[in-house]
C-alpha cells in the first residue's frame, strides 16, 4: 500500500512539476532516483527509509509550495494584465468615439443649429448666393425701369404744369379782357341811361 502511494506521489509530483524549470525538475527527479537506488528490496517491493521518504516529501512539498506561490503570482500578474488590457481597450474605445465625433464635427457645419455636411453646406451657400444675386439683378432692373418711368412722369408733369401755367395766364388774360369788355359795355349802357 505504501509502495503504491509512493508511486502515486511520485507520478503526481512528476506531473505537477513537469511545468517547472529544467533545473528544478532534474533536482527532484534526481532525488527520486537516488531514493529508489538507496532503497532496499523486499520480494518485489522496494523498501524506503522513512527519513529519506520524509526528506523527499519535504522537498516536494516545498517545491510545490514555491511553484504554487509562483503560479499565484503569475495568476495575479495575468489578472492585473487582463484588467489593464480591459481598461486600455475601454480608453481606446472612448478615444475612437471622440475621434469619430471630432471627425464628424470637422466634416460638418451648423446651419440654424442643424448639423450639415460640408458639401451640403457649400451647396446651400452657393444656391443662396445665386438666388441673392438674381434677386439683386431683378430689383436693380425694376428700380431702373421704375426710375425711367418716374423720370418720364416727372418730365410730363413739369411740361403739363408749364402748359397749365400758360393756359392759366391766357385764361386770366382772356378773363380780364372779357371783364374789361363787360365793364366797358356796362359803362356804355350806364352812360346811355343817364
Amino acid at each position: 500500500m505504501k509502495f503504491s502511494q509512493s508511486y502515486l506521489l511520485l507520478f503526481l509530483f512528476l506531473f505537477l512539476t513537469s511545468q517547472n524549470s529544467n533545473s528544478q525538475d532534474k533536482t527532484i527527479l534526481n532525488q527520486f532516483d537516488e531514493l529508489y537506488k538507496k532503497s532496499s528490496t523486499y520480494e518485489d517491493y522496494k523498501v524506503v527509509k522513512i527519513q529519506k521518504y520524509n526528506q523527499l516529501k519535504t522537498t516536494v512539498v516545498d517545491s510545490l509550495q514555491s511553484q504554487q506561490t509562483i503560479i499565484s503570482e503569475k495568476n495575479q500578474l495575468i489578472s492585473n494584465n487582463n484588467r489593464q488590457i480591459t481598461e486600455l481597450k475601454q480608453k481606446l474605445s472612448n478615444l475612437e468615439n471622440e475621434l469619430n465625433s471630432t471627425q464628424e464635427l470637422k466634416d460638418s457645419r451648423s446651419l440654424f443649429g442643424i448639423p450639415v455636411s460640408k458639401f451640403a453646406f457649400s451647396l446651400i451657400l452657393f444656391f443662396s448666393h445665386t438666388i441673392l444675386i438674381i434677386l439683386l439683378a431683378f430689383f436693380a432692373y425694376k428700380y431702373k425701369e421704375n426710375f425711367s418711368v418716374t423720370s418720364k412722369a416727372v418730365t410730363n408733369l413739369k411740361s403739363l404744369e408749364e402748359e397749365f401755367e400758360d393756359h392759366k395766364k391766357s385764361s386770366l388774360k382772356r378773363f380780364q379782357e372779357v371783364n374789361r369788355k363787360l365793364q366797358d359795355e356796362l359803362n356804355k349802357q350806364w352812360r346811355k341811361e343817364k
